[in-house]
């Protein structure tokens, strides 16, 4: 018996062709485009209009303007562009102020009042600091004339890390500023592709933020203002020196329970780990410090305090050695540059660091703080009383 075999190729001489794209085709994939660009756009549209201190340069502008004329951020949260806004303030500033704090949050309650000396200090404190961060907050100050006399540099765990390496990319707000500040320092920055603030730019468009955001919203029992007040029940507040004043809130939720948890956390998270320490960062660093002195400038390498519990139980895992090797690096840096180190994220000796000033195992409130500036040399002149 014999099978036959039906066959679906065509004959010889014609090919097959997909079906012609029509018209009606043509047309619904338009409509398809232009309803996702308007989801797309009505998303970023409400997210500025929710989130107007991260994505509004208008509202951001508007408010340094009330900052830089002494008045206070009262807002939902901390939560907000910080590198804008100090950018836009700076901008601004009717003078020059005598010192300018830069490092990470760990300095967020570093407010001038508890500063010895009577200087005018500006703290300019950002999330996720890095050292590309030092070259362009230095390129700020400097092209509006507002170069202190003395910058207070900081290094967190990851501030000196290779750029490959990190997972935090917020630096890349004042990528221009870095760059340009790099060409004066006389060093190729970051390849473009490196330093492009491509997530600063999508997280405008990012459609979960909606929700989250409406909620926050829906449960605020107040509303952001500029304001003379320097502390709130329900807002956080940015201060015109660029500190963060905790609402009544806030400290509420800062109990020994929740921060032992959050310290509990982080060793277990943080402590396997040993973040790099990247040379052509350090370098990088150094040049900065270099030219700060042509221009006049004292620098300053201080170390914030850790919490007592925290720096304790660290010092058994690999975690710690990245620590350690950033006083090195600080030391060094005194040692080539000329900057003055200040090496504590050990709290031992500082009354006011104990257990209940710390908001988790890495921030200190201001009383905490308080015992550090009490503890350097006077800010502007160097000398120690």
């Amino acid at each position: 018996m014999s099978t036959t075999v039906t066959t679906t190729e065509p004959p010889p001489g014609r090919e097959e062709h997909p079906p012609p794209v029509t018209r009606t085709h043509a047309v619904y994939l338009v409509v398809v485009a232009v309803l996702a660009a308007a989801a797309f756009a009505a998303v970023g549209i409400v997210n500025a209009r929710t989130n107007p201190y991260v994505y509004d340069d208008d509202a951001i502008a508007q408010v340094a303007q009330g900052l830089a004329d002494g008045k206070n951020l009262a807002n939902y949260d901390a939560n907000v562009d910080l590198r804008k806004l100090r950018k836009e303030q700076i901008q601004r500033m009717p003078a020059a102020p005598d010192v300018v704090i830069f490092g990470g949050s760990r300095w967020q309650e570093a407010r001038s009042e508890i500063i010895p000396g009577g200087h005018r200090v500006y703290n300019a404190y950002v999330s996720n600091d890095q050292v590309e961060d030092m070259l362009a907050l230095t390129n700020i100050l400097d092209k509006a004339g507002k170069l202190p006399k003395t910058m207070l540099f900081s290094l967190r765990f990851v501030s000196v890390q290779g750029i490959s390496q990190r997972t935090t990319y917020d630096w890349k707000g004042w990528e221009s500023d870095y760059s340009e500040m790099a060409g004066r320092l006389g060093v190729s920055p970051a390849s473009y592709l490196d330093r492009a603030p491509v997530q600063q730019w999508s997280g405008q468009y990012y459609f979960p933020d909606v929700f989250t955001r409406w909620q926050q919203l829906g449960a605020a029992k107040a509303a952001p203002t500029l304001t003379s007040e320097s502390e709130t029940q329900h807002l956080d507040v940015i201060a015109a020196d660029g500190s963060l004043h905790w609402s009544q809130d806030s400290k509420a939720k800062f109990t020994r329970k929740f921060v032992d948890k959050a310290v509990d956390k982080e060793i277990l998270t943080v402590g396997p780990t040993q973040p790099g320490i990247d040379r052509g960062e350090v370098e990088l660093m150094g040049k900065l410090i270099d030219w700060l002195h042509g221009k006049g400038v004292k620098v300053i390498v201080a170390q914030s305090p850790y919490r007592p519990d925290y720096w304790q139980r660290i010092q058994s895992y690999p975690f710690a050695k990245t620590l350690h090797g950033l006083e090195d690096v600080a030391t060094e840096l005194q040692a080539r540059h000329g900057a003055i180190a200040y090496n504590h994220y050990d709290p031992a000796g500082f009354p006011n660091c104990t257990l209940d000033n710390f908001v988790d195992h890495i921030h200190p409130t201001w009383k905490c703080l308080q015992d550090v500036f009490a503890d350097l040399p006077d800010l502007v002149t160097g000398v120690k009383s």
